[in-house]
């Protein structure tokens, strides 16, 4: 399978949840593409809505890059590589907007 300009294949990293942000920080200093597909939600407080932005998928970053050199910059964040069923990294290739889709169909 040939692959164009636009499409990469990117890993998925687990974080704890609420630390996805700092992750995508700390892996953008070393270099790497990241990217943590993110929506709107509405929570009642009190009485009153406030709107949160949240991560798509709670505790995933997709990042792009050679996966040997990743390896100890993602380690000292507390994170790991998702796996499939086989023990290897789960990588996805694609461009970047279609990420999200390709990772929730790899979750059914």
């Amino acid at each position: 399978m040939m692959m164009d300009e636009n499409s990469r294949s990117w890993y998925v990293l687990y974080t704890a949840p609420r630390l996805e942000r700092k992750l995508m920080r700390h892996l953008a200093v070393a270099g790497y593409k990241t990217y943590c597909p993110m929506q709107t939600i509405y929570v009642n407080w009190n009485g009153k809505t406030k709107e949160i932005i949240v991560p798509f998928f709670s505790g995933c970053v997709f990042v792009e890059g050679d996966l040997k050199e990743m390896a100890s910059v993602v380690a000292s964040q507390k994170a790991a590589f998702l796996v499939n069923a086989d023990g290897k990294e789960l990588s996805i290739v694609s461009d970047k907007a279609n990420l999200p889709g390709k990772f929730a169909q790899l979750l059914k």
